[in-house]
């Protein structure tokens, strides 16, 4: 494991990750600390540092569901145009079959 250090809302961390994940770490970091600055920002200067957190954890998971909810949909919506592509397929064939077997 390697540690790495993190500043989230002016606070230093050192968080633990998989070696080679460190970058992808400071990534998710930016996104976490810009998130935070928008919920400081429309909080106001007397937020305490707990609430600014749950905040934006609760801003970041209700993002995440929303992601989650779409994926879904859009999967349910690409398995219901290939199960229509078969349906027409097979229906081709068959009247295809059927025109060679009058032939």
């Amino acid at each position: 494991m390697s540690k790495v250090a993190i500043t989230l809302y002016g606070r230093e961390y050192f968080v633990s990750c998989d070696p080679g994940d460190e970058d992808r770490l400071r990534e998710v970091v930016k996104i976490v600390e810009a998130r935070m600055r928008k919920v400081a920002e429309r909080a106001g200067s007397t937020i305490t540092d707990p609430r600014l957190f749950m905040l934006t954890c609760l801003g970041l998971a209700d993002e995440l569901y929303e992601l989650r909810q779409n994926s879904e949909r859009s999967q349910r919506q690409e398995e219901d145009i290939m199960v229509a592509a078969v349906d027409h397929l097979k229906r081709r064939i068959e009247d295809i079959a059927s025109m060679v077997g009058h032939a």
